[in-house]
């Protein structure tokens, strides 16, 4: 199972001016569309700008294809979920904590230990995703880790500490290329 972790950084917090939001939406993109035609389950923390974007993707498939998806969304944020979020028969609600923080901790937690995880995909993002790389590599040894960091944000600040030398990962912005390289 792949791990999808990504977002668009928002003003005023980590990363933000850092992204690029063209290149963060079509690699979303890219990776739906490969992970869907070939049938390759992968999850996600619903994080609302990227939930929409996979939803675009996904819609275009039949049905079944949708349940290759699965949503781990906390219920800190139910009020505030986007209604693509609707559209997917899996979407798994944690509990709410005292604090939003611990709320997505538990979130990530719960995500990690319910999924046996061979891969993560890294796109754009914030301090989130520097956070959930640390909790992979705590919970799967042998994770391949794949920070995209041509769209910038936190992504580009993983594949910077990885210290990796990808061309594609550094340089190409042709998503689909690329995820069919990483990913098959």
């Amino acid at each position: 199972m792949i791990f999808l972790s990504a977002s668009i950084p928002t003003p005023g917090r980590e990363f933000y001016g850092t992204e690029d939001i063209v290149a963060i939406r079509e690699a979303v993109m890219a990776f739906t569309f490969v992970c869907v035609e070939n049938k390759i389950p992968f999850y996600f923390g619903g994080h609302p700008a990227i939930t929409p974007i996979i939803w675009d993707v996904a819609k275009e498939y039949s049905p079944s294809y949708r349940e290759l998806i699965k949503i781990y969304q906390s219920k800190w944020f139910e009020a505030q979920t986007p209604a693509e979020v609707d559209y997917f028969p899996n979407i798994v609600w944690t509990d709410r904590k005292e604090t939003l923080k611990d709320s997505v901790i538990l979130m990530r937690e719960q995500m990690f230990s319910e999924n046996d995880t061979d891969m993560a995909v890294f796109i754009g993002g914030m301090d989130g995703i520097i956070d959930e790389s640390k909790r992979l590599q705590e919970h799967y040894e042998n994770i391949k880790m794949i920070p995209v960091a041509t769209t910038g944000g936190a992504s580009a600040r993983l594949y910077k500490d990885m210290h990796l030398e990808d061309a594609d990962l550094i340089s190409n912005y042709a998503y689909v290329s690329i995820f069919r390289k990483k990913l098959l």
